[in-house]
């Protein structure tokens, strides 16, 4: 059985690569609302950092005023820059202030987030923590604005500034794409991520189990997917482990494509007839993926 941590991954024999908030690069392209560009290429720190910025955090919105009362009671106003929705952005990758337990303890207490251990291995509590929800998520947010006015007075903090701009919430009911979107994600964490790939090739046939669905700041909708996603993650294992089969992906790949396979007897086969012959050595969930996967391709 492979346990994934979600809550704080210090669990006894908990595969850290396969959890959310374990510390891995997420590409994924985020709009930003009458910027130019109009969009960003933003490396999360974790898929908790990506899935929290898209389904939670308001899109950068160049032009939006903002008023804020600091941390002394004082009363600030913002119009926020095409340079602080970047920044902004920018704080949602590895060693930002949303990304970085020693950045987000000049905003918040980081001993209020986790009690355990503070590394790549729990990075997306912290993203986990102040986008929740919860009420108490908040008056959080409430706080980090707040120190975060007050160091752009004071100091003249870029960063502070972009928080300060851009860090709030959409305040929307849980998304009923919720299972798709996360999908997403997930795919495009196991993509880029090459030992992730390998943990999930080597478990094949094993029963994947989570903890996340036991964590307070996890929504009610994550509980009720919990299993979904987790079959997911069972499937794409046994997507990877076919493509990362070199030698058969190379020649199957060449043979298909429109210059090298040219001369291949294999390209003037159907698809269904070529699957046919891959039948006896897939099951039949493999050769529907391998079908589509083609479909997609040619």
């Amino acid at each position: 059985m492979q346990v994934i941590d979600n809550i704080d991954n210090n669990a006894v024999g908990a595969t850290l690569e396969l959890s959310d908030l374990y510390g891995c690069k997420v590409p994924m392209s985020v709009k930003m609302i009458g910027g130019m560009p109009k969009s960003r290429t933003v490396e999360f720190a974790s898929l908790e950092h990506a899935w929290c910025m898209r389904r939670m955090v308001h899109i950068p919105r160049v032009g939006c005023h903002r008023s804020i009362v600091t941390v002394s009671n004082m009363q600030q106003s913002f119009v926020t820059t095409q340079e602080d929705a970047v920044c902004f952005l920018q704080q949602f990758e590895t060693n930002g202030v949303f990304a970085s337990w020693s950045r987000i303890n000049e905003y918040y207490p980081a001993l209020q987030i986790t009690h355990g251990p503070k590394n790549s291995h729990n990075i997306g509590l912290i993203v986990r923590f102040v986008c929740s929800n919860n009420p108490k998520a908040n008056a959080i947010r409430e706080q980090i604005r707040g120190i975060a006015a007050d160091r752009w007075k004071h100091e003249g903090d870029k960063v502070s500034r972009s928080i300060a701009c851009c860090f709030w919430l959409r305040h929307i009911p849980n998304c009923t794409s919720y299972d798709k979107g996360l999908r997403h994600l997930a795919r495009s964490k196991y993509r880029n991520n090459a030992a992730i790939c390998n943990v999930l090739v080597m478990a094949r046939g094993w029963r994947l189990q989570t903890s996340f669905a036991a964590c307070r700041m996890v929504t009610s909708t994550r509980r009720k997917t919990a299993d979904i996603y987790m079959l997911f993650l069972s499937i794409l294992g046994q997507e990877l482990e076919w493509q990362l089969r070199t030698e058969i992906l190379l020649a199957v790949l060449m043979a298909f494509h429109r210059r090298l396979g040219q001369q291949c007897l294999i390209r003037h086969m159907s698809i269904d007839i070529f699957l046919a012959v891959l039948v006896p050595l897939l099951d039949t969930k493999q050769s529907k993926r391998i079908k589509k996967y083609f479909a997609q391709k040619l």
